[in-house]
């Protein structure tokens, strides 16, 4: 079986602090989703909306008219039916146990937009594979703020490979395992809630045991990364990399003889990043077993580039599942200069240290 995502109709019912899709939409957005043609269901002729809509607003109208509107409320969800002949969308390939993302696109924006507000891991899936019941303890709905945050088509290429962020037709689209990690991985950096943060945690454990220690790399549709831009954020401030590092960092990356390794023996990764949150400058990772070398760059406040050299040492430890001590992983920082002191902690570290400035 496979995961799924769904596609919402953006619905902005009962939303504040959380996002919406509880309770039918506010006039405005049943005006936008009825005009545009957004949803399968909002523009048709027997939607309650569709018709409160025709009335000029006036009248009865249902408060839960559709799957959207009755999603956080019952913490459920089917794709709805096909209009032509009526017969239900089924979902045969995810069941009980998988995760179901929501995603949707916000009014006035494109489709390289879509954005995942929350996920239901299903509890069980009803009615010949139409309905989605989800455990609400297991299951998310993020706060509007959050749901910002995060890209679909950071994580998800259609079938035909396509660069192309396009979702066409179709209520749902299937994800394997490493796609859903991926996105978990980058929740738990997104939510603002401590034990919103445990849960998913706890489900990448139970759930996707082969990816809850490393975060998976995925290819979608867009290029980038989110984790690695709140990594970034956090490595260099708000301000950003100065231009003087990012030159000396691309710079050894390119040349890694001025610091005693050879180019044929070793891959330079920029920017490695480690699941708790933290970017190498660089990690010269060997091609035939020999020493794994992560790289601090610094220009003239050497102290906490020695400090962070340390703790990437270890993290690369741990991420190889190599004891602490294990002598083929070591740290080196090359900075403008470095005071007697700073000289003295890396020897007492065992870190090597080359000065160069360009």
């Amino acid at each position: 079986m496979e995961n799924i995502a769904c596609n919402l109709i953006y619905n902005n019912g009962d939303e504040d602090i959380f996002v919406g899709f509880k309770q039918r939409c506010e006039i405005q957005n049943i005006i936008y989703n009825v005009e545009k043609g957004r949803g399968r269901w909002c523009s048709q002729p027997a939607c309650s909306c569709k018709k409160y809509y025709k009335r000029g607003f006036k009248g009865p109208v249902e408060d839960y008219p559709c799957n959207e509107s009755t999603l956080f409320e019952t913490w459920t969800w089917n794709p709805g039916n096909k209009f032509k002949t009526g017969e239900p969308f089924r979902m045969l390939r995810t069941g009980k146990g998988k995760i179901a993302i929501l995603t949707t696109c916000f009014p006035s924006t494109s489709e390289s937009e879509r954005k995942i507000v929350g996920f239901l891991k299903i509890k069980d899936l009803v009615d010949d594979h139409h309905q989605i019941i989800g455990q609400k303890n297991q299951s998310l709905r993020l706060t509007l703020d959050e749901a910002k945050e995060l890209d679909f088509w950071l994580y998800h290429k259609n079938n035909n490979n396509s660069s192309k962020p396009d979702w066409k037709q179709g209520r749902f689209r299937y994800l394997a395992d490493e796609q859903v990690a991926t996105i978990l991985h980058d929740l738990v950096q997104v939510v603002q809630n401590a034990s919103t943060q445990s849960m998913i945690l706890k489900l990448l454990e139970s759930d996707f045991p082969d990816y809850a220690i490393e975060r998976p790399i995925v290819e979608g549709a867009i290029k980038g990364s989110y984790t690695k831009k709140v990594m970034l954020k956090r490595k260099y401030g708000k301000g950003g990399e100065s231009p003087a590092h990012k030159k000396l960092k691309e710079y050894i990356a390119k040349n890694p003889s001025l610091i005693g390794l050879s180019s044929k023996n070793f891959i330079a990764k920029i920017e490695h990043q480690f699941t708790s949150g933290d970017l190498v400058d660089i990690l010269f990772e060997p091609l035939n077993g020999q020493t794994n070398t992560v790289v601090e760059i610094e220009l003239d406040n050497v102290l906490p580039g020695i400090q962070q050299a340390i703790k990437y040492r270890v993290l690369r430890c741990s991420q190889l599942k190599k004891p602490l001590t294990y002598s083929k992983i070591k740290a080196t920082i090359v900075a403008w200069k470095l005071n007697d002191s700073e000289r003295q902690l890396c020897n007492r570290y065992e870190i090597d240290y080359y000065e160069i400035k360009l």
